[in-house]
């Protein structure tokens, strides 16, 4: 584990984790105390009526609701847990180079856990503006590319991907603004619609870099 991480992640993800294992023990008490009861009912059936002897169907379901529950409550999540720990090393790495990719390589120090988010200054030129949203979604892309297939079939950061994946498409926005502020240099609601789209782009890529360092903070508890 690298060592930036961890003290970037006292802070952030200190909350975000306590609120996850929370809610994942809730969830953990609530599916036991449902199969427990589930148990206990078709017990009780077996005992006082000797109903599943009688109607075949009815114990075929009952037994296929059983199995349906011990294997969705337990077996899978001790399979996706195992496979999680198996794969921590390549998530870690994965979601790193995403907050790398995401990161101001010149504001930041990686090494000390600081990452300030890359943002686009809307008070230049077009010219520059339109070239720091290509590099921007080129590093966006790129990142993606490289991880996007291990991590939807290998680790559960579904919502962070799909957050992530709507980066290059409002970068797409802020580019055509910006195409149409620089044609309509007269015109304000041009100019002021310019001005949205990059702080909406600047906003979501800071979402995007705390989402990812509260969900290292979670994945790494979940990986010991």
């Amino acid at each position: 584990m690298d060592s930036w991480l961890w003290c970037g992640l006292k802070e952030g993800g200190a909350m975000p984790t306590r609120q996850a294992r929370r809610r994942r023990r809730n969830a953990q008490l609530t599916s036991v105390a449902v199969l427990v009861l589930v148990f206990a009912v078709v017990i009780w059936i077996d005992l006082t009526t000797g109903l599943w002897q009688h109607a075949v169907i009815l114990s075929g379901i009952a037994a296929g609701l059983l199995t349906f529950l011990l294997t969705a409550l337990f077996f899978e999540q001790w399979m996706a847990r195992s496979a999680h720990r198996r794969w921590f090393p390549v998530t870690h790495l994965a979601l790193t180079d995403l907050l790398h990719a995401l990161g101001d390589e010149e504001r930041s120090e990686f090494s000390r856990g600081v990452v300030v988010p890359r943002s686009i200054d809307a008070l230049g030129d077009h010219d520059s503006v339109l070239a720091a949203i290509h590099t921007e979604r080129r590093a966006i892309a790129h990142a993606l590319a490289r991880w996007v297939g291990f991590l939807a079939a290998s680790a559960d950061v579904q919502d962070l991907m799909d957050r992530t994946a709507e980066l290059p498409l409002l970068l797409d926005d802020a580019r055509d603004a910006v195409l149409h502020a620089e044609s309509s240099p007269a015109d304000a609601a041009a100019q002021q619609s310019m001005h949205s789209a990059l702080a909406a782009v600047n906003a979501s890529i800071r979402a995007v870099v705390d989402e990812i360092e509260a969900t290292l903070g979670t994945i790494a508890v979940r990986g010991r």
